[in-house]
């Protein structure tokens, strides 16, 4: 397992990118993904995955409300 910072950024509609909602976690994780796969169920599957040159790990969902979860290994 590794241990990682989680952030979670939403964006609702009508606020947008003015006003995001942040929520910031440390967990020890197999798998990114199973964390917002369990968050999400279903809907994971419409999620795009961003892997970046300096380990950072971003999940994007762009719906009404978009979800980004961006980890970062500690």
């Amino acid at each position: 397992m590794k241990e990682y910072e989680i952030v979670v950024t939403f964006l609702n509609g009508c606020a947008g990118e003015a006003h995001p909602q942040r929520e910031f976690f440390e967990a020890e994780l197999n798998d990114p993904a199973d964390f917002v796969r369990q968050k999400h169920g279903k809907e994971f599957e419409k999620f795009v995955r961003e892997d970046f040159p300096d380990g950072r790990v971003v999940f994007t969902y762009d719906n009404t409300i978009r979800y980004i979860y961006e980890f970062t290994e500690l």
